[in-house]
């Protein structure tokens, strides 16, 4: 009714968690889809009014179709150089209308419509960067939680606990909001390596 029958699939998704968590937090559900953020707002609190707009918004994002890109990779030879770009173009925005995340608002790479197969190009500016591969960023607390919970190791209920033992016992310590590893730590994982 709000979106239009473009953006509701033929049949309800339903979704099913791997694992045995225990994944309450999943029930967190709107109790009447037609109660929009805008027709609640004038009842709630502000805090309570940005977190129902956020748990409505991804509810219904959930069940509306996927966004649909054309994507495009372009490779430039310029002597013995190789450039090679990909780009995509919005064809149709889906469950972006509802819910778009930091990650989907970042500016996407457009490539020129007009370029075709062959062409000759003309340089018209070059930037000179060079780049190191960097190896992966150190967990913070939630990217260890998420890791945790991919792996299958623990549940929702002992994941605080395991954050507090492996700081209170040393085995890591907080640098910038990121986990590391002690020497202790270190030592302690070589050898769970080595004998289990």
């Amino acid at each position: 009714k709000e979106l239009g029958k473009d953006y509701l699939p033929a049949t309800a998704k339903q979704y099913a968690k791997k694992g045995k968590g225990q994944d309450a937090h999943e029930a967190i559900r709107p109790i009447d889809v037609t109660l929009t953020p805008g027709k609640v707002k004038q009842f709630l609190p502000a805090d309570a009014a940005k977190l129902y707009e956020l748990i409505w918004c991804r509810f219904v994002a959930s069940q509306t179709k996927p966004a649909q890109y054309a994507q495009k990779q372009v490779t430039v030879v310029g002597g013995p150089y190789t450039f090679k770009v990909t780009g995509s173009t919005l064809l149709f925005d889906g469950f972006l209308k509802v819910y778009a995340d930091d990650e989907d608002k970042e500016e996407k790479i457009t490539i020129p419509l007009k370029i075709k197969e062959k062409e000759p190009l003309d340089l018209k500016k070059l930037t000179p960067k060079q780049h190191f591969t960097q190896p992966p960023p150190r967990y913070t607390e939630a990217s260890l939680v998420k890791e945790l919970e991919k792996s299958g190791i623990g549940r929702p209920s002992t994941y605080a606990t395991i954050m507090n033992k492996i700081q209170s016992r040393d085995y890591t310590i907080k640098e910038a909001g990121r986990l590391k590893p002690t020497e202790l730590g270190c030592v302690i994982a070589l050898l769970l390596e080595n004998n289990f």
